[in-house]
């Protein structure tokens, strides 16, 4: 049986829920990551497109990135909850902040991504053993 995952904001407005996509946890800290979240890194736990499931209240910001690739943004109008990422480059998957999950232990990362772009205040967690 597949794990299901439910979170959601902090003001409890946007909920989501979705199974795990088969793809890594990853710690990114890509410069859009920094400046989305306010901190160095990002935690983003990956769920299946098809099963995933969010609020209508969901806002969602577009973004292009270094590579030219668009990128979404979705947080909580009300509190600014971070909460999903998407990809075009990644059809099927629908990134969620860790920290936004019911259950925050179910993320494990595999690796942290864009280490280029760490901050040098940041270079302890890549070192850290995922």
């Amino acid at each position: 049986m597949t794990e299901h995952l439910s979170g959601g904001c902090k003001c409890g407005l946007v909920r989501y829920s979705g199974t795990p996509a088969e793809f890594p946890m990853v710690r990114c800290h890509c410069r859009d990551c920094q400046q989305l979240t306010g901190t160095g890194h990002a935690e983003m736990m990956p769920l299946d497109e098809a099963t995933f499931k969010i609020s209508d209240a969901c806002k969602v910001f577009e973004m292009t990135g270094d590579s030219g690739g668009r990128s979404f943004s979705g947080f909580c109008p009300d509190c600014g909850s971070q909460l999903t990422r998407r990809f075009d480059v990644l059809a099927g998957k629908v990134f969620v902040h860790a920290a936004s999950l019911d259950d925050p232990a179910a993320y494990t990362p595999s690796r942290s991504i864009f280490t280029g772009s760490a901050q040098p205040w940041d270079h302890d967690i890549i070192d850290a053993k995922a």
